[in-house]
């Protein structure tokens, strides 16, 4: 009996399932990190080392994985990656060394990055014509949706078997996944162009062809993901100069996730119905406006404009990704992990001298030099638009 292929929602919401799967395990690491210290007897510096090395690895791999990802037609990544980062962040508590933890980090670094390249460029191929950014929203708040749940799964599956249990336990849904992923997305269909095609001869020019198609997507990226990590970095500082405490920090981190998981669903179903670089043109105009006065105001007000400015940020995620994916449409994963994983990362660094200029002159000051950030996006767009 000839087994019936899957629709194209079928293979959104089982590429989506991976992506929550793949994420859930995302905060192991925080979760556990104070039975790491006490069981290993190491610093809170030597801790953050950990943290350290998955974003190392996040940047440093993904186009790599992404290039290797652009030459099979086959979900491996897709399968390999989530199994990679249950293994590795569940077997964390039980590491017996600090050298074992770093290994075992490595290992769920590695997974995670081995997934968003391809997972990415699989939403791309399987999409059917004018749905390419909202079912991007779609993956990507799936993924958001298992990082936020990430921590009460990491403590529920350890309540459920304990520790040394924990590894298989994790195991078992991502297997399922796979196997499922495996049955019904073996191969991608030749009416949907895999990626698999494109044929260059070594990685630096493989990833200098993409780059130069992308580097204006990417530069938008850029900016976009440095003032939302630096807007969510220095609010609870923010809070605390104000006088708020532990609890109401918590309260306003979590309106602001809420509203970014919301939001790029929002953006990438605007995007497909009245044009890309339209709406994001748009976006990028309005941010600075929630963000400066912000920046200068106190109290509610700030709060709540902080939390719209953020989710206006946030509303480009899906925008951008498929305008990468469109720019180097032989190459999904590639400009995947260019736009999407690089650029998060590059924005990661970016916290260190927006600290030091916090230390010279003010939380103000650096808000609004924050809040201004995607103003220098909008040069790149209208070069791409002309």
């Amino acid at each position: 009996m000839t087994r019936r292929p899957l629709s194209p929602r079928g293979k959104i919401a089982l590429l989506c399932s991976s992506h929550f799967i793949n994420d859930i395990h995302s905060a192991f690491l925080n979760t556990f990190i104070p039975v790491i210290i006490a069981n290993l007897g190491i610093s809170v510096a030597r801790a953050g080392g950990l943290q350290a090395l998955s974003g190392a690895i996040h940047i440093c791999c993904q186009p790599l994985l992404g290039f290797l990802a652009d030459r099979s037609s086959r979900p491996i990544p897709v399968i390999v990656g989530p199994l990679l980062a249950a293994l590795g962040s569940s077997m964390l508590p039980l590491a017996p060394s600090y050298g074992a933890a770093l290994l075992l980090t490595g290992l769920w670094g590695l997974g995670s990055a081995t997934f968003h390249p391809q997972g990415h460029g699989a939403v791309g191929l399987v999409s059917p014509s004018g749905r390419l950014a909202f079912n991007i929203s779609l993956f990507s708040v799936a993924g958001m949706l298992g990082g936020t749940l990430s921590p009460l799964y990491a403590l529920s599956l350890k309540k459920l078997v304990g520790y040394r249990l924990l590894p298989l336990a994790a195991l078992v849904p991502v297997t399922l996944l796979g196997l499922l992923t495996w049955r019904f997305l073996a191969r991608f269909d030749d009416d949907e162009k895999p990626a698999g095609t494109f044929r260059l001869g070594d990685v630096g020019r493989s990833l200098s062809v993409v780059f130069r198609k992308i580097y204006r997507v990417w530069a938008i990226s850029v900016t976009r993901d440095t003032a939302f990590q630096a807007t969510r970095f220095f609010l609870p500082l923010v809070v605390t100069a104000s006088g708020g405490g532990l609890g109401q920090i918590g309260t306003i981190l979590f309106f602001m996730m809420a509203a970014g998981t919301l939001s790029p669903l929002i953006g990438g179903h605007l995007s497909d119905a009245f044009g890309k670089e339209r709406v994001l043109f748009v976006i990028l105009l309005a941010t600075p406006l929630c963000l400066v006065p912000a920046a200068l105001l106190s109290g509610l007000p700030s709060y709540v404009l902080f939390i719209v400015g953020t989710a206006l940020i946030n509303a480009t995620q899906p925008i951008t990704a498929a305008m990468g994916q469109e720019a180097a449409p032989e190459a999904r994963s590639t400009a995947s992990s260019i736009v999407m994983g690089l650029s998060w990362g590059l924005g990661g660094f970016a916290m260190a001298p927006l600290g030091y200029l916090a230390d010279r002159a003010g939380l103000t000051t650096t808000l609004v030099v924050i809040g201004l950030l995607p103003l220098l996006s909008l040069p790149f767009l209208r070069r791409r638009t002309a």
